[in-house]
């Protein structure tokens, strides 16, 4: 009679239902195997979630328009027929679009306001041209000075007093007579708002300051526009727009509106008689396409860091499930031992671990692919992931669930031939006492030295990256000089355990169990180690970087925001009430031997401002100069130098630096230097001055000169306060128009991916520490009766437990503080994001954050210890003492 074969038998086919009677087990699988699920899954999803936030913070740091859609075409007249084909385009794809027409060219590179002629109604030439504009809800969105029924257009009020025209008035517009009637407060005047931003082109001339635009003349109907508009000799331009909600878009949604898009311009020329004509020569919106391109390359620089990260997460995690393999090995020794006794090998034993975990493994691996999705929705960059990131999320979460199966089940069959056949009390075998560890070393000095002949950080296509190199080389540094410190750490446990003999019951057996077991000992050392470094490294570097770049973009604009203005007026208490006045020159100076010009001077920035208030407003750092910046404001009231000026300069000597603004001499000496100054905007020296000390500088001197108002608050008091101080006509400098923050997204979010590798394994350590109280429960609560008849309390074991736990927490603590601070110490002055810009990185270290990472791991020991406490207290003392027998 042949034997049946073993799969057939009882303890195999009952394993799937028997594993479940072992709550201990199933747990540590399903948690454990959830962990690995989601590192695995987590990459992916990460990657989408920063690709479509990548995406939505370009646009947001645009115009609203610049994520719509449209179609357009620009003709040398404006046509009824253009705008019902361009609308119609889009209503056959069931989307309603909005005409905006102008005389003016508002899409592509070069966007510029069309002059037209105007005759006032006495008959006059008007000194200054108008450009025609036509939106249906234009008129909504402007300051109302006067108006009055009827169709024809609304003037500036500036421009109607300028030109001596009132309401009511019939004017002629590129040889049309049209009626006034609306005068609004004139744009550039005022804080337009977040309608009129993406044409500014109409009211405000950036490049040329010196060159006003015409003035905008808004049509009331689409009848007037067509009229006035007939006679502007360069042409109109007629768009169809589909306002489009820029703040929850994913990549692949933008690239089904840009599909969109290409089909409703193609269809409009199908319209209007002309199929052959390409999309491409429509007036589309490219800006989102352009967004769309810059979202990807933030991805693809993110994916060499990412990857590898989730990688080291992962192998982490596979650890812990096969620990769980090991457990369960432990928890089912007895019925190992008597199947190993039956002959049964380790392959068998492994199949049988396989099915006992394979119902937890796979709820587990569910789990974690739940949790990744929820976290990266919640704390990922953006909640707007692409189907085809879900997708790769699900695939490697059921690799997870086969390689963690696999590997718990391979760990459960070695641990149970060794539980079978290895004699107690054997020794170590070599493998163990080898240094691995070294190797990871050695490779965290191989990327260290490639780090020195390669930018620590990268720009491709203008988007900064970091460089692969700069997270390899923390993490295997810290890793292997955690694992190193550990053993050497542990090795004086046996040293410990003799000093332990003299000190109270708590200690001695806190040191005796860390010692009996300093394998365990060592790996719970290294799990506290690993979180806290990473964590350290990461969160510091995240927040210097943020703060190196935030400090670049105020040092730049001089404050938070600012407004500039080439009028000329006397600055008024509502300027001091919002900030700063400081006025701009452009000027010269001494050069170095060497250098400068032929005639050896250099160009130099020269800013005069209000000492009392400057020092209230300006950006300043403390590493910017070695006095503070109220110091320096007091050396510009000082007295003067063989009658020259005190400045303050950053970038010259000090002395007398023959200083000119434009032709005009102005004698002065550097008694303060610094050496960066708050509102350096190019590649030059730059002095301060005190605005009420210097002379009158003539508009033929040729200095430029330009006002600005320096504020931390929002920008429309600002404009108020200059306004009614006269000032006609403003720039405005804001964070989003000085650099484009989403540039640099991918620094960020590749430290806080790597925050989150942290917060990952810290994760893993306290499974890690569940198991390792789970694993020596049984030697545990056994030695706790015994130490009960002889006397122990049970205050004194929990206080040992306490010693225990503690111990090695705060033992992780301080070793991953100091391997976190020395990586910090040797990278952060490489990571700088923008090399032109002034300061050089700045260190910023988030204490609150880490003091909190250390509250938790405290935390977790203490209710590690009340946990343990509390199952030794619910054993019965017989069945252990009987167990153990």
């Amino acid at each position: 009679m042949s034997r049946r074969p073993l799969w057939r038998l009882a303890p195999w086919t009952r394993a799937p239902l028997l594993g479940l009677r072992q709550p201990a087990a199933v747990l540590a699988v399903l948690v454990t195997s959830a962990i690995l699920a989601c590192a695995v899954a987590s990459a992916p999803l990460f990657l989408s979630s920063a690709r479509s936030a990548a995406l939505q913070q370009q646009l947001a740091d645009q115009c609203a328009e610049a994520g719509w859609v449209q179609d357009g075409v620009g003709a040398d007249r404006a046509d009824p027929a253009v705008t019902d084909a361009l609308v119609a385009a889009w209503a056959e794809q069931g989307r309603t679009a909005e005409p905006v027409m102008a005389t003016a060219a508002l899409v592509g590179r070069e966007r510029f306001a069309s002059p037209g002629e105007v005759t006032t109604a006495s008959g006059e030439l008007a000194s200054l041209p108008v450009s025609v504009y036509f939106r249906p809800d234009a008129l909504a969105h402007v300051e109302v000075v006067a108006q009055q029924a009827g169709n024809g257009i609304w003037l500036p009020d500036s421009y109607a007093e300028g030109a001596s025209t009132g309401l009511g008035d019939r004017i002629t517009v590129a040889g049309t007579q049209v009626d006034v009637v609306g005068l609004y407060r004139d744009l550039s005047s005022v804080a337009a708002g977040a309608y009129w931003c993406d044409y500014r082109v109409l009211y405000a001339n950036d490049i040329n300051a010196n060159t006003a635009p015409p003035a905008v003349a808004l049509a009331t109907d689409p009848d007037t526009f067509y009229a006035v508009s007939a006679g502007y000799r360069q042409g109109t331009q007629q768009l169809a727009q589909v306002p489009v909600d820029a703040t929850d878009l994913s990549v692949s949604d933008a690239r089904a509106m840009l599909a969109a898009q290409d089909r409703a311009q193609q269809r409009a020329f199908e319209l209007l008689g002309v199929p052959e004509t390409g999309s491409e020569a429509g007036l589309v919106n490219s800006r989102l396409g352009d967004a769309v391109d810059r979202a990807e390359l933030v991805e693809s620089g993110l994916r060499g860091p990412v990857v590898p990260v989730a990688v080291a997460g992962a192998l982490l995690a596979l650890v812990l499930v096969a620990s769980a393999g090991s457990f369960w090995a432990d928890r089912r020794a007895t019925e190992v031992r008597l199947l190993a006794a039956r002959g049964v090998g380790p392959v068998p034993l492994a199949g049988k671990a396989a099915l006992e975990l394979g119902l937890p493994a796979l709820a587990g691996a569910a789990a974690g692919w739940a949790a990744a999705r929820v976290l990266t929705s919640g704390l990922g960059p953006a909640d707007d992931l692409d189907p085809s990131a879900t997708s790769a999320a699900v695939v490697a979460a059921v690799a997870a669930f086969v390689v963690g199966l696999g590997a718990a089940a391979v760990v459960a069959g070695l641990r149970a031939r060794g539980t079978a056949e290895r004699p107690l009390g054997a020794a170590p075998r070599w493998p163990a006492r080898v240094p691995w560890e070294l190797v990871l070393l050695l490779g965290a000095g191989w990327c260290w030295l490639l780090l020195q002949t390669r930018d620590a950080v990268v720009s491709t296509g203008g988007v900064a990256q970091v460089n692969g190199l700069l997270v390899a080389f923390p993490l295997l540094a810290v890793a292997g000089a955690a694992v190193l410190l550990g053993r050497l750490l542990t090795a004086l446990l046996p040293r410990l355990r003799r000093w332990a003999g003299r000190r109270s019951p708590a200690v001695f057996l806190a040191l005796n169990r860390l010692a009996a077991a300093r394998l365990a000992t060592a790996t719970l050392l290294v799990a506290v180690t690993l979180p806290v470094a990473v964590l350290g490294y990461t969160a510091t570097l995240t927040a210097s970087s943020q703060h190196t770049l935030d400090a670049k973009v105020s040092v730049q604009i001089g404050a938070t925001r600012a407004v500039q203005t080439l009028s000329r007026f006397t600055p008024t208490a509502a300027i001091d009430e919002v900030g700063t006045f400081v006025v701009r020159y452009e000027g010269s100076a001494t050069a170095p031997d060497g250098q400068g010009d032929s005639s050896g001077r250099q160009d130099v920035a020269v800013l005069a401002v209000d000492p009392a208030d400057f020092a209230g407003t300006a950006f300043w750092d403390d590493s910017f100069a070695d006095e503070s910046l109220p110091e320096l404001m007091s050396a510009l009231t000082g007295p003067a130098v063989d009658g020259r000026l005190p400045v303050v300069a950053a970038g010259l000597p000090a002395g007398d630096p023959q200083l000119q603004l434009g032709s005009a001499e102005v004698p002065a000496e550097v008694v303060a230097t610094a050496r960066v100054l708050p509102g350096r905007r190019q590649d030059a020296p730059m002095v301060l001055v005190a605005a009420d000390r210097l002379p009158e500088i003539e508009r033929t001197a040729g200095a430029s000169r330009a006002a600005e108002i320096w504020t931390n608050g929002p920008l429309g008091p600002a404009v108020e306060a200059l306004s009614a101080a006269g000032g006609i006509g403003f720039r405005a400098l804001e964070p989003a128009g000085v650099l484009q923050s989403a540039n640099f997204l991918g620094i960020t979010w590749t430290f806080g991916y790597l925050s989150a590798l942290a917060v990952f394994v810290g994760v893993i350590a306290a499974g890690g520490l569940l198991l390792y109280l789970e694993a020596r429960s049984r030697s545990r609560v056994s030695g706790y009766v015994m130490a009960r008849r002889l006397g122990l309390s049970r205050g004194a074991h929990l206080r040992s437990l306490l010693v225990e736990l503690g111990g090695v927490s705060a033992a992780g603590l301080l070793l991953g503080g100091a391997l976190a601070g020395g990586a910090v110490a040797l990278v952060y002055r490489r990571l700088d994001v923008d090399l032109v810009r002034p300061p050089t990185p700045l260190l910023d270290v988030p204490w609150t954050a880490l003091a909190a990472g250390a509250v938790v791991v405290v935390v977790v020991a203490v209710l590690a210890a009340l946990y343990a406490q509390r199952a030794a207290d619910r054993a019965d003392p017989a069945t252990v003492l009987r167990q153990d027998a």
